[in-house]
């Protein structure tokens, strides 16, 4: 009797925490639909058909990502433009991910300053002109890879240029939720991203609404143990913007990549993350090696793999 009345108290507090995790991602991601996982999309091959497809999949979004250094080109404005437009005619919104991709100027700390002001002025005008379609801003994409963080000196850059695009922002209240920064690995004791965002957050508690990170590889174990640790040191919800699993023999081929992003979207229902994003909708042709070329739920020329049509019926389950 006594284990069964546990039982049934755990099973409430499951409930519970679920329903409570629900009310604070609608409240703080007020343009999620219910359907809150989402896939991401490359702007230059997203079409009208594709949203269709998306939202057929049970998608409730799609993340995309744009270069704030490239907004002055007029044709690669359109290029977003068109992206937004594609989808628009599915009703599916965005999670929108800006970064620079040209060297940040790391000459002195005024600079990087300079450099974030005017990154922010570019996020805030592609705020302006779709906040109607956006779930949120990510600020970044993984800047804790030297890939992907333009000054390769992550350690003593990042904090002067994203303060100054927190300084920024907040100077210009949206009502655009904004998440940072698609970190590849999420913050832990003593990492550089736990430093630096202890920093930005202590100063500008006012600049995120989230932490975004990327589980590639993490069991559902240290996927919950990262939320907890995120929500404690800086009081605020992960959410996960990217994670995949590519389509390669090693992870058992085909079958092997549905059966695997079927258990992650089981795990992040159970862990109720409150945004999680799919990497990606279709395999990039143009990746490095095989394994880069092999993530997506469809081949390139858009044919269905075994990912798809499972995770359709897992999306779309009652």
């Amino acid at each position: 009797m006594k284990s069964a009345h546990l039982k049934r108290l755990g099973a409430l507090a499951l409930m519970t925490l679920g329903a409570t995790t629900q009310l604070h991602a609608s409240e703080t991601f007020p343009n999620l639909p219910a359907k809150n996982i989402g896939v991401q999309v490359k702007i230059q091959n997203f079409s009208a058909a594709d949203a269709a497809q998306i939202k057929t999949a049970g998608f409730g979004f799609v993340r995309f990502g744009v270069w704030s250094d490239s907004l002055t080109a007029k044709a690669y404005q359109q290029q977003v433009s068109d992206a937004f437009a594609a989808a628009r005619s599915a009703g599916l919104p965005v999670l929108l991910t800006v970064r620079a991709i040209k060297p940040l100027p790391a000459g002195s700390a005024a600079d990087l300053a300079t450099a974030g002001e005017g990154f922010a002025k570019a996020v805030t005008g592609l705020q302006q002109s779709y906040s109607a379609q956006l779930v949120a801003i990510e600020l970044w994409n993984e800047p804790d890879l030297e890939t992907y963080w333009p000054t390769g000196k992550f350690d003593t850059t990042f904090v002067p240029f994203m303060s100054a695009v927190c300084k920024t922002l907040q100077g210009q209240p949206s009502s655009t939720p904004v998440v940072g920064y698609g970190f590849a690995r999420p913050p832990s004791a003593g990492s550089a991203s736990t430093v630096a965002l202890s920093r930005i957050v202590s100063e500008y508690p006012k600049c995120l609404n989230a932490v975004s990170y990327h589980p590639y590889g993490m069991t559902a174990t240290q996927i919950s143990n990262a939320q907890a640790f995120i929500q404690q040191n800086f009081h605020l919800p992960g959410v996960i913007s990217e994670w995949g699993i590519s389509a390669l023999a090693s992870n058992g081929g085909a079958e092997g990549q549905a059966s695997k992003i079927n258990a992650f979207i089981g795990d992040v229902k159970k862990l109720n993350i409150p945004l999680t994003s799919i990497y990606e909708w279709k395999n990039s042709a143009s990746g490095s090696n095989e394994r880069e070329k092999n993530f997506g739920l469809l081949t390139s020329d858009g044919q269905p793999k075994p990912a798809r049509m499972s995770v359709e019926t897992l999306l779309n389950a009652q």
